[in-house]
């Protein structure tokens, strides 16, 4: 039996019975290697896609249109239950800095021919759905504004921001610690048009852009 051990044919069926182990190791720990790497790399993909769609500024605006509707339908008939005479003159979000998608409250902002000193307000939270209802003095909150006409509100909220963004709000966000954004809808000057006020406030300071609500150009400050 020892003699056996020591011939040629058993040394070379050792021999190669070690390499086709060690072959068969070689390609089971590749095989391995590569199933992580794949799984590192699609964990990756999963990471960048969730940070490119992770707020406000980089969203496609049409995805949040049919919810900004439903909201402002809501916010009409609440008003309507209180006055039917109330009609919209402005419309204010209050966003917090991160920008993040469904965070911070809209106010909805009406007046009624019938009253002189109030303007009525349904505020919303973007991120509960729920609703409050007051009944605010002109001159402590918005003025005394004219009606909007929503034929020239063409340009929603989420496409203001990403329009300010493109001119100057981005690089404020990145020179300073920005608390809020609050987005603005009402006629001003110039022309007593209807405007979207895109401000963002850091600390001690703030950045607004101006914006023709109905083809999105930017109004400048000696416009």
């Amino acid at each position: 039996m020892l003699d056996f051990f020591r011939r040629p044919i058993f040394i070379i069926i050792l021999a190669a019975a070690l390499i086709v182990a060690g072959i068969w190791a070689y390609i089971s720990n590749r095989n391995t290697q590569q199933q992580a790497a794949q799984k590192a790399a699609e964990e990756k993909k999963v990471a960048e896609t969730a940070a490119v769609i992770s707020n406000l500024t980089n969203i496609d605006p049409k995805t949040l249109d049919e919810g900004a509707k439903n909201q402002v339908g809501i916010a009409d008939g609440k008003a309507a239950e209180a006055d039917k005479k109330l009609q919209l003159i402005a419309v204010e979000m209050i966003i917090p800095g991160a920008l993040a998608i469904s965070t911070g409250d809209v106010n909805y902002v009406y007046s009624s021919s019938s009253d002189k000193i109030n303007n009525w307000v349904i505020s919303i939270s973007n991120s509960s759905g729920k609703f409050v209802r007051s009944r605010t003095p002109k001159e402590d909150y918005m003025g005394d504004l004219k009606v909007i006409d929503r034929a020239f509100w063409q340009i929603n909220y989420v496409s203001a921001l990403q329009i300010a963004e493109k001119n100057g709000g981005l690089d404020y966000r990145n020179g300073t610690d920005v608390s809020q954004v609050v987005l603005t809808l009402k006629n001003a000057e110039p022309k007593g048009w209807l405007y979207w006020f895109v401000d963002y406030y850091g600390p001690g300071n703030m950045k607004e852009v101006q914006i023709d609500a109905g083809n999105g150009s930017i109004v400048l400050p000696s416009s």
